[in-house]
């Protein structure tokens, strides 16, 4: 079984390019998370141009990708353990991106559908690729500060996605009503919503040639039958799967309270992200345009700020010699962001609103920044990418399929008054933030045993 003292002896790549590939993957997780949300921004135009029904653009915009990303990222996860991680992601990136150009051109419900299901499975190869690469790239002691600065990705792609994407709408829109612009070839007349998408799948494709400067770093400590492997897309060896069993099994505890309390966060933080926008609107009456661009700023520099604590913290107390420090630190995160999200939809303005939301956000990314370098210190690396694949599909399952349906469920059935959302958000970020924290603090001490039996310590 590896070791973080065995993972010590292993030859890293020079940090200044292992934090150019750290840097390179953050843009890739922006762009994913921008494919990902944007569909949220055009839901209006796409659902008037296509007449499609409230179910129809759900599905688009939800169950469609959150099926096919979650389930699949578990076989990409095994995949991770064994193939070249790098050509892995390049591959992800590209389809994804295609997809999404071909979204730009779908012209009927079930088309987009599928397209939809096509960007679900390229991101599907991103994190898990990414979390088990980095792992082969930075010592144990310094893993959480690049895992939690990929992780950026998602709060800037989110920001990014709300504050840009109703701008990029606007000059598609200025575009489509040019003169001579049903002339064009091939695009012509194609609507504004469909240059929007047609614009970053193709940004997204060229980006891709950014991975030819990625290396697996896994070949630099394999035989010499690896190396000769590696030409090709295999890398080393999975752990077989029986070992991978005997694993969870000895350390069930630990592994089931991160799991299953970071999929109540993710339900909490995607109810959040799908309803926020909705609830002040509703509430306050503010115009879709400027609520969209501040709510876009508060993900935005909340979350960056929250990944970034998490990551610095927690690798200034693993030098320090606090064990389980990343794991602590997602009980902190957890503990931060509960009371402000029974709280900023109970506001009674908009100001306080937003004020408390950035609590919430910036305790939330603190658990999601701090959960991924806990979890990669949990496993040795030959089993970590279909671990990654489970977490992330827990993760995102429960937070796409429960998360946005929660407060749409206790709004209509319970309150029956769609002004009532807040209510409703309230309810189910708080509780589920709460639930979570009370799963951290459960398996903590069982995640320091952990720890300790890895490192060859003995036990406390």
């Amino acid at each position: 079984m590896t070791t973080d003292t065995e993972d010590n002896s292993k030859q890293y790549p020079k940090p200044v390019y292992a934090w150019y590939v750290v840097v390179l993957m953050m843009f890739f997780y922006v762009l994913s998370f921008m494919d990902r949300q944007i569909i949220a921004v055009l839901l209006d135009p796409i659902k008037t141009d296509l007449e499609l029904t409230d179910v129809q653009i759900s599905l688009i915009g939800g169950v469609s990708f959150g099926l096919f990303y979650s389930v699949v990222g578990i076989f990409i996860g095994r995949l991770a353990d064994s193939m070249n991680r790098p050509a892995l992601i390049a591959m992800g990136v590209f389809v994804w991106s295609l997809t999404t150009a071909l979204c730009g051109l779908a012209g009927k419900f079930w088309q987009l559908l599928l397209l939809r299901m096509g960007v679900g499975l390229g991101e599907a190869a991103l994190l898990p690729s990414t979390v088990s690469l980095l792992k082969d790239y930075f010592p144990p002691a310094r893993i959480a500060t690049p895992t939690s600065v990929f992780l950026f990705g998602a709060p800037i792609g989110i920001g990014l996605a709300f504050a840009a994407g109703g701008f990029m709408y606007t000059v598609a829109q200025d575009i489509t009503a040019a003169d001579g612009w049903n002339d064009v070839f091939f695009i012509g007349g194609s609507a504004a919503w469909k240059l929007v998408l047609l614009f970053l799948g193709v940004v997204g494709m060229v980006m891709t040639l950014g991975m030819i400067t990625v290396r697996e770093p896994r070949t630099a400590n394999a035989s010499a039958q690896q190396q000769q492997a590696a030409h090709g897309l295999k890398a080393a060896e999975a752990a077989r799967m029986s070992d991978v069993r005997d694993y969870a099994e000895r350390h069930w505890l630990p592994i089931l309270s991160l799991y299953v309390g970071m999929a109540l966060i993710s339900l909490a933080a995607y109810a959040q992200g799908f309803w926020d926008v909705t609830y002040l609107t509703r509430t306050y009456g503010g115009e879709i345009g400027p609520v969209s661009f501040m709510y876009g700023m508060v993900q935005m520099f909340a979350g960056m700020a929250g990944m970034f604590l998490g990551g610095f913290t927690a690798d200034r107390m693993t030098r320090r010699g606090v064990e389980g420090s990343s794991f602590k630190l997602v009980t902190v995160g957890a503990a931060i962001a509960t009371p402000f999200a029974f709280a900023y939809a109970l506001a009674g303005e908009e100001q306080y609103s937003l004020w408390l939301m950035v609590g919430t956000i910036f305790g939330t990314n603190i658990c999601f920044a701090c959960a991924a370098s806990a979890m990669q210190r949990m496993y040795p690396v030959a089993m970590l990418g279909l671990a990654a694949g489970v977490y992330f599909f827990m993760s995102n399952a429960v937070g796409l399929m429960v998360g946005p349906t929660a407060v749409a469920a206790i709004t209509d059935y319970a309150f029956g008054d769609p002004q009532k959302v807040g209510y409703s958000l309230s309810i189910v970020g708080g509780t589920a933030r709460l639930l979570a924290f009370l799963c951290f603090v459960a398996g903590l001490g069982a995640y320091v045993r952990l720890l300790r039996e890895r490192e060859g310590k003995p036990a406390a």
